[in-house]
């Protein structure tokens, strides 16, 4: 599994690169990818669906990149694109074109579905922490606007 996570690093290290990040920034949205990739290999070790495995690794990334971005005053982008890289179903996707081509659309059409499931698993994790911290931050900012408000009343 540790040569896995160093694959990961890797993969999302050079999507970085790509996506022109500063050095520090590139290294340290590496390191969610392959975070992601730890936990979406530790689920699968404990959950026969695939795709709650692929929910927890986005959760498990996104959560990361929220924490950074807000640390280093960077945007969330910068850590969820390529921390995402190495959870993409890209095989899915070959093996779906590979059964259309041959002709076998029934497999295609299962392997498109299983597909756009695992895409939706890992849609669902972003959006579910993106979600939280929202509602968390937002909370806070009306905790404290309330104790400022009741602050200046005395």
């Amino acid at each position: 599994m540790m040569i896995e996570m160093i694959m990961a690093y890797m993969a999302s290290l050079s999507f970085a690169y790509i996506f022109n990040l500063n050095r520090k920034t590139a290294f340290l949205s590496a390191f969610g990818g392959s975070l992601g990739w730890l936990f979406y290999r530790l689920a699968g070790n404990y959950f026969q669906d695939p795709n709650l495995s692929y929910f927890f690794g986005a959760v498990a990334f996104s959560y990361y990149g929220e924490l950074m971005a807000r640390k280093m005053r960077t945007p969330v982008t910068s850590y969820i694109t390529p921390g995402l890289i190495p959870l993409v179903p890209g095989s899915g996707l070959y093996r779906t074109m590979l059964q259309s081509l041959a002709g076998n659309y029934t497999g295609a059409l299962q392997e498109g579905i299983t597909t756009l499931m695992a895409s939706g698993a890992l849609a669902i994790g972003i959006l579910m922490v993106f979600t939280l911290i929202r509602i968390y931050y937002l909370f806070k900012r009306r905790l404290v606007h309330e104790e400022n408000e009741t602050g200046l009343r005395k």
